[in-house]
């Protein structure tokens, strides 16, 4: 009984882990870039730094260049090359990449435009042009992107010469989505290089011969 509980506390810890949800939070506008990164409540900001140290340039160590004999390997007759090899993965990049635009979501996004410039009638014409932008892309987004929050500003100021813009977004995933996708997609990448790797049978047998 002590092993059965103990491993359903195991259990139900793991199944916790699994629902925290990590991602980032990305903004920009007139302050500059801020980049903070979110795991469950915790915040940790990564740009702008708090405090930049500045580190001392070490003088590069002069060492002896490789000889090519040491170094280069031959590849054997008939072996697939590197990148014919990449060229294969991408089939399963790009299912990895559509099961995770399905697994992201979008908690907040957030974007106030006040469009200005030095003419006013080309002011009010890049003001259409920028409300015709956002209604063809808020389609795309809300297709295909769980979007939790949004909020879209986009004003017109005769007052100023140039554009401001801010710009907020906080994309999140769960532990557990993470650890299936990469789990799921690792094992399917590392089948498909190992096969790539190996050489025909028709053509093994006839370098064989050779």
């Amino acid at each position: 009984m002590t092993f059965l509980k103990v491993l359903l506390v195991i259990l139900a810890a793991l199944w916790l882990v699994s629902l925290i949800r990590v991602g980032g939070r990305v903004g920009y506008g007139q302050a500059g870039v801020s980049v903070i990164v979110l795991v469950g409540p915790l915040k940790m900001r990564m740009l702008p730094a708090k405090h930049k140290r500045e580190k001392k340039m070490k003088k590069p160590k002069r060492d002896k260049p490789p000889t090519v004999e040491k170094h280069q390997k031959e590849r054997p007759e008939g072996q697939p090359g590197t990148l014919s090899r990449l060229m294969k993965l991408l089939p399963v990049v790009g299912q990895a990449c559509g099961a995770l635009k399905r697994k992201i979501r979008i908690d907040d996004l957030e974007l106030e435009l006040i469009w200005g410039a030095p003419d006013p009638a080309a002011a009010a014409l890049s003001y259409g042009k920028a409300n015709a932008a956002l209604g063809m892309l808020w389609p795309i987004l809300d297709h295909n992107f769980k979007v939790k929050r949004h909020s879209f500003e986009i004003g017109l100021d005769y007052g100023r010469t140039e554009p401001a813009v801010e710009a907020r977004a906080a994309i999140t995933m769960t532990v557990g989505q993470i650890v299936t996708l990469g789990v799921h997609y690792g094992v399917k990448a590392l089948v498909t290089w190992i096969r790539s790797g190996r050489v025909p049978r028709k053509k093994q047998e006839a370098l064989s011969h050779e």
